[in-house]
């Protein structure tokens, strides 16, 4: 009796299975056709329906829109502005009440797992849909009353998204091994509402191991490991950001025809927050704020190539902010524990001069180049500190003009308490002075400008100043041996200390025109430099140093 039994519920389950299996391919394709007003088909290989265990897979699915129908809607102004292509090795469902579904016009399953999807998005910003919108549930309530799906799983995901803006010119995005989760998935009268949800999901997250990409001029690998983006928190962390030369300085200066700064860039552990997926996917960088713990920052510069050709107007940071082609918001950004160094190469003498700045650190205010933000607040502001060299505590403040076409900014700062001896390994080979010995109590500087000039006031509080001269100088047509000119320096040239007994705080007031070849750095160093020789030179000072 048990054995007739149960041969009865195999044959029931059997020609259910068969028999659901095939409404359940009608009603799939039905779907699909019906609620993208026939733009898309789904195509498909073999249906496995398992009515015991709730499980369903699907071969060799492909969901591919039709260029006929959207040419159609375009000339009708009924075209969506996204449009999908998809193809998937297969769709594993497990934990399907199947029941429900047939009889209830409900989906309520444990999971389903996509295995190595291919999707293909297109953004196009040309289309102008003028049909009334419609939720993802209005479209599909006339044929599923709710879904409700415990887990989504997208593994090994490649991703191409092409973004095609209104002058018709394309920005592609390519993407490879994502992975993708949507955990509590419900699509129903409620949920369509609920703000908390992404995609209708309570937890919508994705992860890549890894991303890397050749720069255009092939100098560099950008790499970026371990990103992870949390939709619902809004949240994008990314374990290690890398700009990575390609090649070593030496073969660097081969390469390259005219002087170029070589970068050697590692950020860790950047955390951003206040993302929107909307944002992402129309390929606009609005974030509430970010951070960066710990990095590297090396820039190298060989002064014995050429100067490239042209000049270096318009490259301001303020000036390329406003130039970037991407929307871009950054309300508040902090870094903190990188080093940072700049090394130059002295064509007269074939060495090269270093400066470090260690456990760099700020805070960035107002990235923006949104023309709405930039009226309501004008200046990006930058608050950076450092240790330089070993000793010297450094601070300083930027304020940079947004929209000024003339790059207009200000920056302030100080340096306390500085044994200047540590600088030895920048003024020896650049500028073939050792500095036997100087206490700088405090550097102060204030300067203004633009990308033509600029000019403030220097004041260096110092005492105990002598330096040597490393080479033999030219003054007055006569060559003059170094040990007599380091001699003459500190006796008649230079200030032994400010304030001098029984004299006022010296304060320069330097001004500089810039080297248009030159960056933005270079000009505030070259304007705080000039107030420095003021403070210390004396009046015969030029005339004794050649």
């Amino acid at each position: 009796m048990a054995g007739t039994l149960i041969g009865i519920l195999t044959i029931g389950g059997w020609y259910l299975s068969v028999h659901w299996k095939k409404l359940l391919d009608a009603e799939l394709r039905k779907y699909v056709a019906e609620g993208s007003d026939s733009l898309y088909t789904l195509a498909y290989g073999k249906i496995n329906l398992n009515l015991l265990t709730g499980s369903v897979a699907i071969d060799n699915v492909a969901f591919l829109p039709d260029s006929a129908v959207y040419e159609r809607l375009l000339a009708e102004q009924r075209a969506p502005e996204v449009l999908y292509n998809a193809k998937l090795g297969r769709i594993q469902v497990s934990g399907l009440k199947i029941w429900r579904y047939f009889l209830d016009k409900e989906v309520d399953a444990a999971a389903f797992r996509l295995r190595d999807p291919e999707l293909t998005i297109v953004h196009d910003m040309r289309a102008n849909d003028t049909t009334p919108k419609r939720s993802f549930y209005e479209t599909m309530s006339t044929n599923i009353r709710q879904f409700r799906i415990g887990e989504i799983e997208l593994a090994n995901t490649s991703l191409l998204f092409t973004q095609i803006r209104k002058d018709s010119s394309r920005k592609i995005t390519k993407l490879g091994n994502l992975d993708v989760v949507l955990r509590n998935l419900a699509i129903d009268s409620i949920s369509q509402n609920d703000l908390t949800r992404v995609l209708y999901a309570q937890d919508f997250k994705v992860d890549l191991k890894k991303w890397e990409y050749r720069t255009p001029d092939s100098l560099y690998w950008l790499r970026v490991n371990n990103i992870s983006y949390d939709a619902v928190a809004r949240q994008i962390s990314i374990g290690r950001l890398e700009l990575d030369p390609r090649y070593t300085k030496a073969q660097f200066d081969k390469v390259i025809d005219a002087q170029k700064d070589r970068f050697q860039l590692v950020f860790n552990n950047i955390v951003a927050d206040g993302i929107q997926l909307g944002h992402i996917l129309q390929q606009q960088a609005i974030i509430r704020k970010a951070s960066i713990d710990g990095g590297e920052l090396h820039v190298y510069r060989n002064r014995g190539l050429p100067m490239p050709p042209g000049d270096k107007y318009g490259q301001f940071p303020n000036q390329l902010l406003m130039k970037l082609e991407m929307p871009l918001r950054i309300d508040t950004m902090k870094a903190q524990g990188v080093a940072v160094s700049y090394s130059e190469v002295n064509p007269r003498n074939g060495q090269t001069g270093k400066v470090e700045f260690q456990n760099a650190g700020g805070t960035f205010r107002n990235i923006t180049n949104l023309d709405s933000l930039v009226k309501q607040n004008p200046h990006c502001t930058v608050d950076l500190h450092a240790i330089l060299m070993r000793s010297g505590k450094l601070k300083a403040h930027f304020d940079f003009a947004l929209g000024s076409a003339a790059g207009a900014f200000a920056v302030s700062g100080k340096l306390n308490d500085m044994d200047g001896r540590e600088m030895n390994p920048a003024t020896r080979p650049l500028g073939e002075v050792a500095i036997r010995s100087i206490r700088i109590q405090e550097l102060d500087f204030n300067i203004k400008g633009n990308e033509r000039a600029a000019s403030g006031t220097v004041t260096l509080r110092y005492n105990d100043l002598k330096i040597e001269m490393l080479k033999d100088v030219e003054a007055k047509g006569k060559k003059r041996k170094k040990g007599l000119i380091s001699l003459l320096a500190n006796l008649m040239a230079l200030h032994n200390e400010n304030p001098s007994p029984g004299q006022p705080l010296r304060v320069a007031h330097p001004r500089f025109t810039r080297d248009p070849q030159k960056s933005f750095f270079n000009l505030v160093w070259k304007t705080i430099f000039t107030g420095i020789k003021e403070s210390v030179l004396t009046e015969v000072g030029s005339s004794a140093l050649g």
